[in-house]
């Protein structure tokens, strides 16, 4: 039997619908009961963590040791796991847990009241069946899992209730669970980082020397090149222009063409379509998750120090993240034009040329021109590892304190950046 072409499509629309359908009471039940039992461990972990870092000394020598696993046996980690699983089934039977506001369901009764404690207590004794054991319960009977069906309940949607209780959310247990959450995140992250306001007052005399220096600048090589590095800051300052619009232009006539493969509503039809999407976007987000500085540090070992390694690396970095926000643009278009075209029997680039161009070029304008804007300020920070620019004299003064320089490089620097700012926003302004 030869299958044609409409009849696979058919075969993968009606698993595609299948698998959501299958998804959908599988998430409310399982995602949700993560979410609480992540939370939970790491509300246990952060709290362990807080503990070790404020009684170790070892911390001062050895910062590194700040996340540190608990020493215990496997049965110990056994009973934490399932003390967490435990705490996570006691919030989601007997209250309006985090994981289920997260996914706005609520336990309710399946004519939509509110459940009995009998009933909840049914449902959470039943949990242990259809929960735990990898979820089995759900995977195997989404529409109906054991749990909910002994007790007569289910995660029913917040948007479909007529009416749901009415409470302030800091007195419901998911707003208590997330402001745990928050109070431990914020504990765990001015201990790791060491943050002393105290210490900025009691020290405030330190820097006095720096900011002498810095309040007043000397502008002896601002257009002379300082014979010690062989540059002027006006030198430096054009150099980062010019790395900075290199960069924009070349990255941007790469990221145009690539935005359209990119973007789902143009290209993910079909197999292969839906194959050079996510590889175009797996592009996008491995390349701009790496940053600038680390690109710059390659280039400057392969092609030496100076300005042109550093332009290759603001290169490949504008062309992922202009890659990536032109896409996210072409995706939320105005489809009716989009479907115009298809009705004329068009092709895939004369779509694009029609349909989705005119209504993207202002955007893709406006985002170039913040982007010329960050690569201006990145230009200064890859100088750090040999990308050249006016950030190469930034380092070569602060690292020999010559802080009267710096203020030099400091206010040229925020001069350029003032007036490309007012120019974008005019030609933005002109665009829109």
């Amino acid at each position: 039997m030869r299958w044609r072409a409409g009849q696979v499509r058919r075969l993968l629309k009606h698993t595609q619908e299948a698998l959501a359908a299958w998804w959908k009471p599988v998430k409310r039940e399982v995602v949700s009961f993560l979410a609480d039992w992540i939370s939970w461990i790491y509300l246990i972990y952060g709290g362990f963590s807080l503990h070790y870092m404020m009684t170790s000394p070892t911390l001062i020598w050895r910062p590194e040791e700040k996340f540190v696993l608990p020493a215990l046996a496997p049965w110990g980690w056994f009973l934490v796991l399932w003390g967490t699983a435990e705490l996570a089934l006691v919030l989601r039977s007997f209250f309006w847990s985090l994981g289920n506001r997260a996914l706005g369901v609520v336990l309710t009764a399946k004519d939509g009241s509110k459940p009995s404690f009998r009933q909840r207590l049914v449902y959470f004794l039943a949990s242990h069946l259809a929960l735990l054991p990898l979820g089995v319960g759900v995977l195997f009977r989404p529409q109906a899992p054991v749990h909910a069906e002994l007790a007569g309940l289910r995660l029913s949607s917040v948007s479909q209730l007529a009416s749901v209780p009415r409470r302030r959310w800091y007195f419901r247990m998911f707003g208590l669970t997330g402001l745990a959450l928050l109070g431990m995140t914020i504990a765990l992250g001015t201990t790791v980082t060491g943050l002393d306001l105290g210490r900025m007052i009691r020290d405030f005399r330190k820097p006095e020397r720096m900011w002498r220096g810095l309040t007043h600048p000397d502008f002896t090589y601002f257009f002379r090149a300082d014979p010690g590095i062989g540059q002027s800051v006006a030198g430096g300052l054009v150099e980062s222009l010019f790395m900075a619009l290199l960069a924009t232009v070349f990255g941007t006539l790469i990221a145009f063409p690539l935005s359209f493969l990119g973007a789902r509503n143009v290209t993910a039809k079909g197999l292969l379509g839906t194959a050079v999407y996510f590889i175009t976007r797996m592009f996008f987000n491995v390349f701009r998750s790496v940053e600038s500085i680390f690109w710059a540090a390659i280039f400057a070992i392969w092609v030496g120090f100076g300005s042109f390694a550093g332009s290759i690396a603001l290169l490949i970095h504008t062309i992922a993240a202009l890659g990536k926000l032109y896409s996210e643009q072409v995706e939320h278009v105005d489809p009716g034009p989009l479907e115009a075209v298809r009705a004329t029997g068009a092709n895939w680039v004369q779509m694009i040329r029609y349909a989705v161009v005119p209504q993207v070029i202002p955007p893709f304008l406006a985002f170039t021109l913040y982007r010329w804007d960050i690569n201006l300020r990145m230009a200064t920070v890859i100088a750090l590892v040999g990308g050249g620019g006016i950030g190469r004299l930034f380092f070569w003064y602060k690292d020999d304190l010559q802080w009267q320089f710096v203020g030099a490089v400091v206010l040229g620097f925020a001069a350029v950046v003032w007036v490309l700012d007012y120019v974008s926003g005019w030609v933005r302004e002109k665009i829109t």
